[in-house]
């Protein structure tokens, strides 16, 4: 019977995760940076797990995720805000 190997976790994927999951709270500009950060964080999790034969694929995908959707929020909202100004001049 073989015995599992216990691979570390990559640190890059937590942090990745957490500033993703924070950058979806509204937080004015400050979401914004720590959307981009969240994305930054997850792909060099991402190299780091590949290179380095590390645990934490999903962490990285879901930091990533949430920091897209963070961006595709704000992109959103400035678009909507911009057309209601525009409508009324």
């Amino acid at each position: 019977m073989e015995q599992q190997q216990n691979k570390p976790t990559s640190g890059f994927a937590i942090a990745g995760m957490i500033c993703g999951i924070v950058s979806l709270i509204p937080m004015g500009l400050l979401s914004i940076a720590v959307a981009i950060v969240a994305i930054v964080l997850s792909a060099i999790a991402k190299g780091d797990i590949r290179n380095n034969n590390k645990n934490g694929a999903g962490f990285a995908t879901a930091g990533m995720v949430c920091g897209i959707i963070a961006i595709a929020l704000w992109v959103l909202l400035i678009v909507v805000i911009g057309g209601a100004l525009l409508s009324f001049s």
